[in-house]
């Protein structure tokens, strides 16, 4: 967001990465974006400017902001874990700078955020601020050994290595070895590693296999992934090359698109999951390769796990307090029936009784007559 107020200057980023973090930004009206290629640019909005603001006095008075949230939490505490806040757009550059100071506060409950969330209507806007739970507190990194040499592949990284198109053939070694340590560890830690092929999922078309070179299975957590070799420029080659033009008869110059291989590997969780803004490509970059990101591929996967079975238990809990409410209306209904059957039969009785008692009186004036 800094560069884009610095008026995106060149020379700072190579390739195209930067625009994918920047369409994000777009996406929550911090910046617009305009043009594309060469044509590309962007700028800041209000509401980046003044997050920029509150990023840049949260750098400057951490002790400030910090002891701010401090406030915040005992005041949500004070409150039972629940309070009314002000929200909306105005507000959002505000609460997400409190929400990023209460998660380095030392009073922030471990395994909890804080989340703000609109609980009002379009005509009545209400938000509360409440904690939510934060699993990646509960895990841990821990090491996933990469062997120097492999005598025999796991099975997965066995077929990786024999059919595999998206990486080089001078760099499928050491993309197999890495996958043979991701699974190995994993089979170490009690966890299913196949090929994504052997699961199946339906959809609106039919049902298809999970997509990627192999999937590491955590219970009922599935999560497939795939290692691809990262072309440069965006896989546009240079220089250009000649091209015949059939239609024209003649000979131009057009970008060489064939691939050139650059060793730069990128493992990729490829299911479509919600990761709260963490990481979902691991790659090989200027600080970092990809043999020192595997315990955070691993540790990604275990979030997930534990995720989905907080999600399945959430809706476990609704779904029996849902039956509990429907039997309790179902017994409701019934006494209500039976109360209303006893009220009919004691008005059918009442008219009996009284025209018993008219019969009565009409005998006695007879034989009185």
């Amino acid at each position: 967001m800094k560069w884009v107020n610095d008026g995106c200057p060149d020379g700072i980023f190579d390739g195209y990465s930067h625009r994918i973090s920047a369409r994000a930004l777009a996406d929550d009206r911090y910046i617009t974006i305009t043009g594309k290629g060469p044509t590309w640019t962007a700028k800041i909005t209000q509401l980046g400017v003044e997050l920029l603001k509150s990023i840049d006095d949260s750098d400057s008075n951490n002790h400030t902001h910090e002891s701010e949230a401090d406030k915040f939490i005992q005041k949500l505490t004070a409150a039972g874990g629940v309070l009314e806040v002000e929200g909306g757009y105005s507000h959002r550059a505000a609460n997400d700078a409190l929400i990023r100071d209460v998660m380095k506060s030392a009073l922030r409950p471990k395994g909890y955020k804080l989340e703000i969330a609109s609980v009002g209507s379009w005509q009545s806007p209400k938000y509360e601020a409440r904690w939510a739970r934060h699993f990646p507190d509960d895990v841990d990194e821990r090491p996933v050994p990469i062997p120097d040499s492999v005598g025999k592949y796991h099975p997965v990284a066995k077929a990786f290595r024999d059919g595999t198109k998206g990486v080089s053939k001078e760099h499928v070694a050491r993309a197999a070895k890495l996958l043979h340590a991701l699974a190995t560890e994993s089979a170490a830690r009690g966890y299913e590693v196949t090929l994504p092929s052997s699961h199946k999922r339906s959809n609106s078309r039919g049902t298809t296999t999970l997509d990627g070179d192999f999937a590491i299975t955590i219970g009922t957590t599935t999560v497939p992934l795939e290692m691809r070799e990262l072309p440069p420029n965006g896989g546009a080659a240079r220089p250009y090359i000649r091209k015949y033009n059939s239609r024209n008869q003649s000979w131009t110059l057009v970008n060489n698109t064939d691939f050139l291989s650059t060793g730069r590997l990128q493992l990729e969780l490829t299911q479509k999951y919600s990761t709260d803004g963490r990481r979902e490509r691991f790659r090989d970059g200027k600080r970092q390769q990809l043999d020192t990101a595997l315990p955070a591929i691993l540790r990604e996967i275990e979030i997930q796990h534990l995720e989905n079975a907080w999600k399945r238990e959430q809706a476990r809990l609704k779904e029996e307090e849902t039956q509990r409410r429907w039997e309790a209306a179902i017994k409701r209904a019934r006494i209500r029936i039976q109360d209303h059957h006893k009220a009919q039969q004691l008005k059918i009785q009442a008219d009996a009784w009284a025209e018993a008692g008219m019969l009565r009186k009409y005998v006695e004036a007879l034989r009185r007559g």
